[in-house]
């Protein structure tokens, strides 16, 4: 029988009970400072309580008509009881009450439970993405391009580069808040109005790019090149995730990236019942 739970916004106070549970989320990304959890992921973060105490969270985030969920994360005592379940339910709520009719997350290809729970929920299995660790210089062993250049993604072009890499609508925006953040987009000389040339937007503080798309395997060196000088001089390396591009994958492995993660990314309507 599942347990009763009960979920709620997180508070600053929650701080303590992400860095316990965030480790049980399985990456290798560092957990965060104080400021930057009460920036970034606070307002988007539910709570999830047995008997008073949290057994687990959710980081979710709507955007315009997709809810995206980021982090879905059970304490071992509260797993195989309803708490990743009770997590779905809570997440759909906040995502109706924005307008959203889908959701879309990533998911360890591993992590068999929780494709069970997704699938179950209505999500399907669409393409596979890995996530990825460089050195700034495995950069100049990738092969390039000439005629291509880099500038800021200015918001007008949003649309039209959601459209182009197939990405959620409204994600370039949500990241355009963030603070410290760089959205930077490829120009193709020969085809200045096309939209599907490569984007990044780049975290400095992680360090690195997610969404980091390009159009072909020969533009991951310009993005990363335009990227650089935005990065912080004590870092060396940096961290992208690409997806559905198994061309570009190859490429930057031959350079010397190093793969962290393999995801799938799933998606689907959000059922009337979770």
């Amino acid at each position: 029988m599942n347990a009763v739970f009960t979920s709620r916004p997180a508070t600053a106070a929650d701080y303590d009970a992400y860095v316990r549970l965030f480790p049980e989320l399985g990456t290798p990304d560092p957990t965060l400072s104080p400021e930057v959890w009460t920036a970034e992921l606070l307002p988007h973060t539910l709570m999830l309580e047995q008997g008073g105490a949290v057994v687990g969270y959710a980081y979710v985030m709507a955007l315009k008509g997709t809810g995206y969920v980021r982090h879905v994360v059970v304490a071992p005592e509260a797993r195989g009881r309803g708490a990743g379940r009770a997590l779905m339910r809570a997440s759909a709520e906040r995502f109706r009450a924005a307008g959203c009719a889908r959701w879309c997350l990533n998911v360890k290809v591993d992590n068999t439970r929780a494709i069970s729970l997704y699938a179950s929920v209505g999500m399907e299995k669409l393409y596979e993405s890995t996530a990825m660790r460089l050195g700034w210089d495995v950069v100049s062993r990738l092969p390039g391009e000439e005629g291509i250049t880099a500038r800021t993604i200015e918001p007008h072009e949003d649309a039209a580069l959601e459209a182009a890499f197939r990405m959620p609508d409204g994600l370039i925006a949500t990241n355009r808040a963030r603070a410290g953040w760089v959205l930077l987009r490829l120009v193709d000389a020969a085809w200045p109005e096309e939209a599907r040339v490569g984007l990044a937007c780049f975290n400095p503080a992680f360090p690195g790019s997610f969404p980091f798309c390009v159009a072909r395997p020969t533009l991951a060196r310009p993005m990363l090149e335009a990227v650089r000088p935005y990065a912080r001089p004590e870092d060396d390396v940096t961290n992208v995730v690409v997806e559905d591009d198994a061309a570009t994958k190859r490429a930057l492995v031959e350079a010397g990236a190093i793969v962290r993660m393999e995801l799938l990314n799933m998606a689907g309507p959000i059922p009337e019942r979770v």
